[in-house]
């Protein structure tokens, strides 16, 4: 065994920044809640999820969601994939190990998670995509922290300066018949709900076929969800994160600016949605499709910074501490999730697929990622790592490393009485 072998390895316990692992885990719980209508109904409605349920309850549940969590934790997700990319690097360096030798692997196993998550549980998977997010940061390893951020300032830019030239030519004779959009085929919505709601075993996988081949080309996300990965990896190496403490009146300052900005932002966006009718192009509709990523990135700051503050405050960091727990396991939580929603809501047991609304669906949401907190606490106290996590780990390393606290402990004593 060579030394550089010998000195590849996974992040340790001792390692981690604990305030990582609190952040992680409790974007999960703002995944689920923004997820959940795309497990109780058709994904290629979630943009349009008022034509199925439109009651008063639904329209305010929705509309709470949209405006507090849509988006905003899938964001903070995607940063700290950056993060942890930056991690991942800078241990490798410290232990004199070239980082390539095992990213790469790491990269092509989560790419194999995305794709079965896909294809046989739920089409909404964004594991593909972090896997060629992960790849295009590869190309940002070496670069300078000025170059990170012009980066992903530029990456930023795109969807406005697409979306400033498609209303430009849509508003001109050089306006063509597929940029006019269409509403909503509310039969085909029904269509799929069928099939979730009553079918067999055999046409629900038929169905999840046919929804990941849907959701295929919008894997162009990597693209723009890599300018979130390069602000983490920049937060990393600036050394924010280590160093917390010393930047507390920063955090205050961000946090107060980032959500007040940020809650008037989306709650104009949701107004709009609401207010305009599908299928229109107007300028207030443009100007709330331009705000809305920004919007999003502007108050999931706002959630970091305010949780950063949180962490700081003794009393408050044993209440966060329960959390730590979901964010060693992100992996396995957030396939957990599609497993038990999927089960929950399809034919498979209770049949509600499109019986319940938003509404309804926050009540879901708060039992099973509760149930997420007490297994995840209960199943570290046992083991090392969550079972995703240590599957991830042996395809990445090559090597699949013990389960069991007692005989790390045992190892990490021999190791220590070895002569040198």
């Amino acid at each position: 065994m060579t030394a550089e072998t010998q000195q590849v390895g996974p992040v340790s316990l001792s390692e981690r920044i604990l305030f990582i692992d609190v952040l992680r885990g409790m974007a999960l719980f703002g995944i689920l809640a923004a997820n959940m209508r795309a497990f109780f109904a058709p994904l290629e409605a979630y943009g349009d999820i008022g034509v199925l349920f439109h009651s008063r309850a639904d329209v305010l549940a929705q509309a709470f969601i949209d405006t507090l969590i849509q988006g905003k934790f899938i964001s903070i997700f995607s940063f700290l994939f950056g993060m942890g990319f930056a991690i991942q690097m800078s241990r490798a360096e410290a232990r004199g190990a070239r980082f390539l030798s095992f990213y790469p692997r790491r990269l092509l196993a989560l790419a194999l998670f995305g794709i079965i998550h896909g294809i046989f549980i739920w089409a909404g998977d964004i594991l593909l995509t972090y896997a060629l997010s992960g790849a295009i940061l590869l190309l940002f390893r070496k670069r300078q922290q000025k170059t990170l951020l012009w980066w992903a300032g530029s990456l930023f830019s795109i969807p406005i300066v697409v979306s400033t030239a498609f209303l430009i030519i849509y508003f001109t004779r050089f306006r063509r018949p597929w940029m006019v959009p269409k509403p909503p085929d509310v039969q085909k919505y029904y269509d799929v709900i069928n099939i979730y709601a009553h079918g067999t075993v055999r046409q629900i996988f038929a169905q999840n076929w046919v929804e990941w081949k849907h959701q295929l080309p919008f894997e162009l996300f990597a693209i723009y969800a890599t300018g979130l990965f390069l602000l983490g990896m920049w937060v990393w190496r600036a050394g924010i994160v280590q160093r917390l403490d010393e930047y507390q009146p920063i955090l205050k300052r961000v946090c107060g600016w980032c959500l007040a900005v940020g809650l008037i932002i989306n709650a104009y966006v949701t107004a709009a949605r609401l207010v305009i009718p599908l299928g229109t192009v107007s300028l207030w509709g443009f100007a709330a499709g331009v705000l809305y990523l920004p919007g999003t990135h502007i108050m999931s700051a706002g959630y970091v910074s305010g949780l950063a503050l949180l962490f700081l405050n003794a009393d408050w960091r044993r209440v966060l501490m329960p959390f730590a727990a979901v964010g060693r396991m992100a992996l396995t939580d957030y396939l957990m999730q599609s497993v038990l929603c999927t089960l929950f809501f399809y034919h498979y047991t209770t049949g509600l697929y499109g019986r319940i609304g938003p509404a309804w669906g926050l009540v879901p949401t708060v039992v099973f990622y509760g149930a997420q907190v007490m297994f995840s606490n209960w199943w570290l106290k046992r083991f090392r790592f969550g079972p995703m996590e240590w599957l991830w780990r042996g395809l990445t390393y090559g090597k699949f490393p013990s389960m069991s606290k007692e005989e790390a402990v045992a190892a990490v004593g021999a190791d220590s009485t070895a002569p040198a």
